[in-house]
């Protein structure tokens, strides 16, 4: 696989791994609250966390600290597929909370 086509492949399986480990808080939906937090963070390549915080907020408490609880519960993450040749890589992704 041609390296630029490795990233986006690599960061959708990352968005679904962190996806899967997301939980919307309860008071939230009960509150009717959305919206889309950045997290930034920093992983090696065996898929572990070395730093995170949010770059942008939801605009809700809860929400935020659920973006922050997410990427702690959600290690270790993919592993940095070796094609990139990097053992470390720093992303921000948008993590969206919404009422359907």
């Amino acid at each position: 696989m041609a390296q630029s086509s490795v990233m986006p492949t690599f960061q959708q399986r990352l968005l679904q791994h962190l996806d899967r480990h997301k939980r919307y808080p309860q008071a939230s939906q009960r509150r009717r609250q959305q919206g889309t937090a950045m997290l930034r963070f920093t992983m090696d390549a065996e898929g572990n966390v070395l730093s995170y915080r949010l770059e942008r907020s939801s605009g809700h408490e809860a929400l935020d600290e659920e973006v922050l609880a997410m990427i702690q519960r959600s290690q270790p993450l993919p592993r940095i597929p070796a094609d990139l040749g990097r053992d470390r890589l720093e992303l921000v992704v948008p993590v969206q909370f919404s009422l359907r």
